[in-house]
């Protein structure tokens, strides 16, 4: 699992950071960039369903992920060789809308070990960070010697790699049997909704960094590898805090997580607006641990101490979407601003991680009534 988290997040680590360069480097402005950066996650609203019930049903997810894999590697295929604004566009929709499907099914297969006990998630899913800091580094160094169709061959190489390495995922193990109808019901819960808006907005906050970090950057003077640095100094960050995610106490619930990570993501954007020079960008890089990973391990947590594993791939689509809704609006937003403000469209970022941090404070008392599973799966979470 850990093998596969780092070949799969290996291409992120090119595709987050420099496929807007890429798209740039086609003629596409910065309206349409947003567009392809932030339509995928609206467009999931109608995708991840679909895929999420074929999962919870299938005997196998990796062929269904693997089934995933082979159609974007067909499609940064399609991709090379096209000029048009609109073909570009569309065919760029298809890759990031069936990447950010397969995503959650990594994450459902993973967490199904952990609730058998037979793997740590932080860990296993650490060695997807280290990777994506590879790609990064990789990407930048790639794109300072031989330029913008680096990044292409690279996307080319990582996601044909991806597709060949979802013959390395774990066999899926029995389900465990539920009897408590109300598990089997958590989806429909308005306080379980609740949380996963929340975590939503506040990873949804990082959609400028996405969309306009390295073109942000780029502007300010910084070269290529030093780019690459602070993309890799923030996962290097998440790294250390996916590793000692176990230990965190148990006593910090799920939504606790979140509600730090959503504070510390208004903290950092504010801060992003400012270019203060190479160190203190790097500091607040470090962040990335906070509004992030912290986020990430808490809507995680939340969802295995809440949902059986009969539903987890679903309860995972479920969270996609709802991300979705305020990912698209986060870049919609980030998009606009940028065009006509520059850096300091990141402050505007500081609200959405906000409107996480009130949702849960509204939340609190429902989601602490939300039933947790019981028996062997509440003994895993």
């Amino acid at each position: 699992m850990a093998t596969y988290f780092a070949v799969s997040f290996f291409v992120n680590g090119i595709v987050l950071p420099y496929f807007p360069v890429f798209l740039r480097d086609r003629g596409l402005s910065g309206e349409e960039i947003a567009l392809v950066v932030g339509l995928p996650f609206m467009l999931r609203v109608f995708s991840m369903p679909v895929i999420t019930a074929f999962a919870d049903r299938m005997p196998d997810r990796r062929v269904l992920m693997l089934v995933l894999m082979l159609l974007i590697t067909s499609a940064v295929v399609a991709l090379g060789p096209l000029t048009d604004p609109t073909a570009i566009v569309a065919v760029s929709l298809v890759i990031l809308i069936l990447s950010y499907s397969h995503g959650p099914l990594t994450d459902t297969i993973a967490m199904s070990l952990e609730r058998r006990g037979q793997g740590d998630y932080g860990k296993m899913r650490l060695w997807g960070s280290v990777s994506f800091i590879g790609g990064n580094l990789i990407g930048g160094a790639a794109l300072d010697h031989f330029g913008v169709p680096a990044i292409y061959t690279l996307m080319m190489i990582g996601f044909s790699a991806a597709a060949f390495a979802t013959f390395l995922l774990p066999r899926p193990g029995p389900m465990p049997t539920v009897q408590d109808a109300a598990s089997l019901t958590i989806l429909r819960k308005p306080a379980f909704l609740a949380v996963l808006l929340a975590g939503g907005f506040v990873q949804s906050s990082h959609a400028a960094l996405y969309g306009f970090a390295t073109i942000t950057w780029q502007l300010r003077g910084y070269d290529e590898f030093l780019i690459g640095c602070f993309w890799a100094v923030g996962v290097v960050a998440e790294i250390i805090l996916f590793a000692y995610a176990s230990r965190l106490p148990q006593a910090i619930k799920p939504t606790t997580l979140i509600f730090i990570g959503g504070l510390i993501g208004v903290v950092r954007w504010g801060l992003f607006t400012v270019d203060a020079g190479a160190i203190p960008t790097l500091l607040i890089q470090i962040g990335h641990a906070g509004s992030f990973a912290i986020g990430h391990i808490g809507i995680m947590r939340f969802i295995k101490e809440t949902v059986p594993e009969q539903r987890a791939a679903s309860a995972q689509g479920t969270y996609v979407i709802l991300l979705g809704f305020a990912m698209a609006a986060a870049t919609a937003v980030s998009g606009r601003l940028w065009e006509r403000i520059g850096d300091d469209a990141f402050g505007a970022m500081s609200v959405f991680a906000a409107i996480g941090v009130v949702i849960l404070a509204i939340t609190r008392s429902g989601a602490s009534r939300l039933p947790t599973l019981a028996g062997s799966e509440a003994r895993a979470a």
